[in-house]
């Protein structure tokens, strides 16, 4: 395993603990993946290591949303998380940057 694979797999089970205990920006995945791929890295090659992180998020049963008013303060986004992907995507090529940290969703593991 290479540096890049450990610390993708370092910051995947960090966000993973992360998102049980709390809310995370989805910018934060996003700044983890711009550190793994490096500091000459394109928008695309940032986004790429960043649909692979939620996707193994997804797969560790997070999911995506907005925070509310009212308890429990989290409300995931509706469809499946290939349409929260694609979600995320739009944003990223709409603004064609990243996102500011709280801007837009957050990940939650609600088990």
């Amino acid at each position: 395993m290479n540096s890049a694979d450990e610390k993708y797999q370092e910051d995947l089970d960090y966000f993973t603990d992360y998102a049980r205990d709390d809310w995370v920006p989805i910018n934060y995945i996003f700044v983890s993946a711009s550190n793994i791929v490096g500091a000459n890295a394109t928008l695309q090659q940032i986004t790429e290591v960043a649909e692979r992180m939620f996707r193994d998020l997804f797969a560790r049963s997070a999911s995506v949303g907005d925070l509310t008013e009212r308890e429990p303060g989290f409300q995931a986004w509706q469809g499946t998380s290939d349409r929260w992907l694609t979600r995320i995507r739009d944003d990223v090529d709409a603004r064609g940057d990243l996102p500011a940290p709280g801007e837009f969703g957050w990940l939650h593991i609600t088990e």
